[in-house]
């Protein structure tokens, strides 16, 4: 009897086994991208991937890069963007691309979190000098998974801006020393690392419409794990045989790549988009340690109220612009869209935190002065063809951008009340010095570099007025 048993039980773990071979060994790409310094989903994420690898140990753990500035519990931490990489060490990633938003916190600081992470940031079209405080990263990495090479390559989107100079979408004196190169070009010079894994991925903060073009130059590629245009890819994506993927942004999704492999050879390759929200277990010692970096935060401190809620860029950049008139007694004041991070500002308190979720850059205020027309070219060049708006709210003035075939043609400045401004005047502006530092516009008028950031001129402009409210819309498009 005993014999027969064992006969049974032997038979079965072969029969078991068959069928593992049968169906292939499977490993598994976790992926989140763009989480913006969102540390509140962490405990379900690690555990959903720790209980998954109960079932199947061959995971892996990437990032798409953008892990800082949107949560003021860590963009002002006193080791600004820690609690990110404390939580992404225990949540156990192993590799992440280089974001855009990597740079905000300068180049020395970023060196300081990457020292601190577990895990490698990948980026093979980003090279420093012997200026640079950041480290040269490496291009790219291989890693063995349940006995299967996986080769990884990093790349970052990087742009010609109108200086002519090609970087990231970040503040460029926080990219000084780092030449950067076109990604989809760069990527390419990579293609033979194919020869050398099992598995190629390219980790890519490039965005999705150049990810796509990627998969139609590099076929070599099995898939590509994708971030910075906080894209939702909710089923599987082919492009030209390659897997493309992107898990949304801010910890709400978690991307699930599973590739099938008999023996060393790739036979099957699948993506399923994870909600977040739809996860109910969390890791306890997780949930607790992103707890205490929320507890230990002052943020939660009233500075005034809103009257009614103010709503889109033109009226939060508005109030922005309106606390640099304040604050710093200038005519005019100028902010830009890019900078302005929320969509709405509630009604009733607003706290620290709403303030630096606003404006979590830390750019400091310029003032120039400026006679009309180098301020009109400043407004003119501010237009944006492909949203058919003005980049740059302001306070201290209207203005009408006039635009023909899609083109801007001229700018008519007045004041908030709409009566002309004095053409022969010169004007003092106040600015952050992202714009002075990407904008076009003759900056011979310099009066000075503050070292204070805008989100402080808006902190103390709030703690003055005790209460805000909607105003005027002050920029208009006018199609001729």
């Amino acid at each position: 009897m005993k014999y027969l048993k064992r006969i049974t039980c032997l038979f079965v773990l072969l029969s078991y086994s068959f069928i593992l071979m049968a169906q292939g060994k499977q490993v598994v790409i976790f992926s989140t991208n763009d989480m913006h310094a969102r540390i509140h989903n962490f405990a379900k994420i690690a555990a959903y991937i720790e209980n998954y690898k109960k079932q199947n140990p061959n995971v892996l753990v990437l990032s798409g890069g953008d892990l800082y500035s949107g949560n003021p519990v860590v963009d002002q931490y006193p080791e600004k963007g820690y609690p990110m990489i404390d939580l992404m060490n225990r949540t156990g990633y192993q590799f992440s691309a280089f974001g855009n938003h990597e740079f905000d916190y300068g180049q020395a600081t970023t060196q300081r979190r990457i020292d601190q992470a577990n895990f490698k940031f990948l980026c093979s079209n980003l090279k420093v000098d012997e200026t640079c405080d950041l480290k040269q990263p490496d291009a790219y990495a291989f890693i063995k998974v349940g006995g299967i090479k996986i080769g990884i390559v990093g790349i970052l989107e990087a742009t010609v801006h109108g200086n002519g100079v090609r970087y990231p979408a970040c503040h460029p004196a926080r990219v000084q020393g780092i030449t950067f190169t076109d990604p989809v070009e760069e990527i390419q010079n990579y293609r033979n690392l194919r020869k050398k894994c099992n598995l190629f991925i390219a980790l890519s903060h490039a965005g999705y419409e150049s990810d796509l073009v990627i998969a139609d130059k590099m076929p070599e590629l099995d898939a590509i794990v994708g971030g910075h245009s906080h894209t939702k890819i909710d089923s599987t994506l082919f492009r030209n045989g390659v897997l493309v993927t992107q898990a949304s942004s801010y910890t709400e999704g978690l991307g699930k790549l599973t590739f099938t492999f008999k023996g060393k050879k790739l036979i099957k390759k699948e993506y399923e988009y994870i909600n977040v929200k739809n996860l109910t277990e969390e890791d306890a010692t997780i949930a607790q340690a992103a707890q205490e970096f929320i507890d230990k935060s002052p943020l939660k401190t009233v500075l005034a109220e809103a009257a009614e809620q103010l709503d889109g860029k033109e009226e939060l950049g508005g109030l922005m612009c309106d606390a640099l008139v304040s604050e710093y007694g200038v005519d005019f004041a100028v902010q830009n869209s890019g900078g302005v991070r929320i969509s709405q500002l509630k009604k009733g308190p607003i706290t620290m935190e709403d303030v630096y979720t606003l404006d979590p850059f830390g750019n400091t205020v310029t003032i120039y002065n400026m006679s009309y027309t180098q301020l009109a070219t400043l407004l003119k060049n501010s237009y944006r063809k492909y949203s058919q708006r003005a980049d740059l709210m302001c306070s201290g003035l209207k203005y009408k951008i006039y635009t023909k075939d899609g083109e801007a043609t001229r700018v008519e400045i007045t004041d908030e009340q709409g009566n002309p401004v004095d053409q022969n005047r010169t004007f003092k502006v106040a600015m952050n010095n992202y714009i002075s530092s990407s904008y076009s516009f003759d900056q011979s008028g310099l009066v000075e570099e503050t070292a204070n950031s805008a989100s402080d001129a808006l902190i103390a402009y709030l703690k003055k007025v005790k209460s805000v409210k909607k105003d005027i819309h002050r920029t208009e498009i006018v199609r001729e």
